[in-house]
């Protein structure tokens, strides 16, 4: 099968007030909801519009079965009061950026497509912390 070069996509924050993100491709075309050009979808989060990224370039590789991989990503909270573990990922959620330069580095090794994700939702307390 022939392999499709993949777009190389990023999410683009505007918006001093109130924070808003859009989709754009290499060309600076953003992205509608169908496919990319003048004018496009306006994102409230950061989340959201990652999520329709992978969806756009996860449509190249239909049928395709994915391989899977856990990489074990450890936070430490210190706190003089107590913070629960659902608060730390709230916090997580809304604060992280998981970011891939592509633009240097494209989506994948040889022209395969990675994309990661973070669980927020699978957080638990540790007792043993690594390197402790």
């Amino acid at each position: 099968m022939k392999k499709k070069r993949l777009p190389i996509l990023r999410i683009v924050q505007f918006g001093k007030e109130f924070e808003r993100y859009s989709i754009e491709d290499e060309k600076a075309q953003v992205w509608n909801g169908q496919k990319f050009g003048q004018s496009g979808i306006v994102y409230v989060n950061h989340n959201h519009a990652a999520i329709d990224v992978q969806a756009i370039l996860k449509s190249n590789f239909e049928g395709v079965e994915p391989q899977r991989y856990v990489v074990p990503l450890y936070v430490e909270t210190l706190s003089h009061d107590p913070v629960t573990v659902a608060e730390v990922a709230q916090y997580l959620s809304r604060a992280s950026r998981l970011f891939l330069n592509t633009t240097d580095h494209g989506n994948g090794p040889d022209g395969s497509l990675v994309l990661p994700w973070i669980d927020w939702s699978r957080i638990k307390q540790i007792k043993e912390f690594p390197n402790d």
